[in-house]
């Protein structure tokens, strides 16, 4: 049994070199990347995959792998960033338990990304995509609820967040804010958008700084592409932070999100349509 798994994976290393050359405008992608990621809370990895598989072409799996990188660049800058902020919307109270259990999480992600099949996480893709899209264009303080962020309840619905958003992040190679953000938002409405967007990437950097580490043991982040990307994204991830602060850049930057996380998920239904007409 060992030995048939073994095989497959030393098939792809012949065309490694062909798809795994890293380009010059990997920089200002990730910067745009990071930019986005940082301004509403989805930490860039949601860009990053889908951009590495239809672009060059890398397995799915290892462009989400790969993706982690840009990640943790973009969380731990952004948290960063806010946290050295006058008007900083971190709140410890609910990213101590929100980042425990994306620790959690993280773990019980990378078991399932090491079994699914790539059919279904393009579909997997497609609905995170086309829900976050959705969230991003639709989601206002009207709906957000009125739970206290300062009792036992806040605190243990941030570590059931926390555990389902670090979930996506080895498995999709994204913060898991596209989770995060909108339940904390919905469920904890006095952090507002900013609080939550705040607290889910801080808890997203300790779910991708776990996720990289696992990833990598196992071989599956091409660092030749992932470092450019993240290197662009550490300095889009400052602007991002500044621009959540500011109320007209924000709105104007989620609707704009919005509608390429829409068209995103619309291409990978698309893919996936194609694929099922060609059986």
């Amino acid at each position: 049994m060992s030995a048939q798994l073994e095989q497959p994976r030393a098939a792809p290393v012949a065309t490694k070199a062909a798809d795994e050359r890293p380009a010059l405008w990997f920089v200002p992608a990730g910067f745009a990347i990071g930019f986005a990621g940082a301004l509403c809370g989805i930490g860039g990895g949601i860009f990053a995959g889908p951009l590495l598989h239809s672009v060059r072409r890398v397995p799915l799996k290892r462009a989400a792998a790969t993706a982690i990188l840009v990640v943790l660049a973009t969380t731990t800058t952004s948290t960063v960033v806010e946290f050295s902020r006058g008007d900083s919307e971190l709140h410890g109270e609910i990213v101590l338990p929100l980042a425990l259990g994306a620790l959690a999480g993280a773990e019980l992600g990378f078991r399932a990304a090491r079994r699914i099949d790539e059919r279904i996480l393009k579909l997997v893709f497609a609905v995170v995509l086309g829900l976050a899209g959705l969230r991003v264009l639709l989601f206002s303080s009207a709906l957000a609820l009125a739970v206290p962020h300062e009792t036992l309840v806040s605190t243990a619905l941030a570590l059931g967040i926390g555990v389902c958003g670090g979930f996506l992040t080895p498995l999709l190679g994204v913060a898991g804010g596209v989770l995060m953000v909108p339940a904390l938002f919905l469920t904890l409405g006095q952090l507002g958008f900013g609080g939550a967007r705040a607290c889910a990437l801080a808890a997203g950097a300790v779910a991708a700084l776990r996720s990289l580490f696992l990833h990598t043991r196992a071989g599956n982040v091409s660092f030749a592409l992932g470092l450019p990307l993240a290197l662009g994204a550490l300095v889009g991830a400052v602007g991002g932070v500044m621009a959540a602060h500011d109320p007209l850049l924000a709105h104007g930057g989620r609707v704009l999100l919005g509608s390429v996380l829409v068209a995103q998920a619309g291409r990978f239904a698309l893919e996936l349509r194609r694929s099922r007409a060609k059986r």
